[in-house]
């Protein structure tokens, strides 16, 4: 018997929600730091508390192309099937994914890249010499670092460097 409409009591509220069941989208917040690695097409997996024992697998069909301000993060969404109805809309899912390197990074130990009050290198050693070449970093993942800088293929570089070693030094 209560009044429904615009100015009523109680108007602040729906009255009813109309939800499609058979296909869902999945939202994810992607961290800024990984969002260059994403991209559209890309694969990713996830799992929901209420089957805890299910795999769920999805392709990435949009992305944001842009950050939340707020939390310095990009929108992606995966249109999920749901034809059976098992899924409900605002579950909350934890999802996972394989994040690959780019063509112009390079997987190092994580000892030989030295973070000093003169920045972030690694030891290349050309012609017995220490070479001192600025590196950013990616992806870290064990024992090991993603970098990109100067470098290529082949180079040698100090396993363990150190910012005692000056570019000029010789190497044994």
């Amino acid at each position: 018997g209560a009044y429904v409409g615009p100015g009523g009591k109680g108007s602040e509220f729906p009255a009813f929600t109309l939800q499609q069941q058979s296909k869902l989208r999945l939202v994810i917040s992607i961290p800024e730091r990984y969002s260059g690695y994403l991209r559209q097409g890309n694969e990713v997996t996830f799992k929901v508390r209420s089957m805890p024992s299910e795999n769920f697998s999805v392709t990435l069909t949009r992305l944001s192309g842009a950050l939340d301000l707020r939390l310095r993060s990009q929108r992606a969404e995966a249109d999920v099937e749901n034809r059976n109805g098992n899924l409900l809309a605002g579950t909350v899912a934890d999802v996972s994914t394989t994040l690959r390197s780019s063509e112009n990074s390079f997987i190092v130990p994580k000892t030989a890249v030295v973070n000093s009050a003169e920045g972030m290198f690694v030891i290349r050693v050309v012609n017995g010499k220490a070479e001192r070449v600025a590196v950013k970093k990616g992806l870290e993942a064990n024992d090991l670092a993603e970098v990109f800088g100067e470098l290529s293929e082949g180079d040698r570089l100090l396993k363990k460097a150190s910012d005692e070693i000056k570019t000029g030094q010789k190497i044994l």
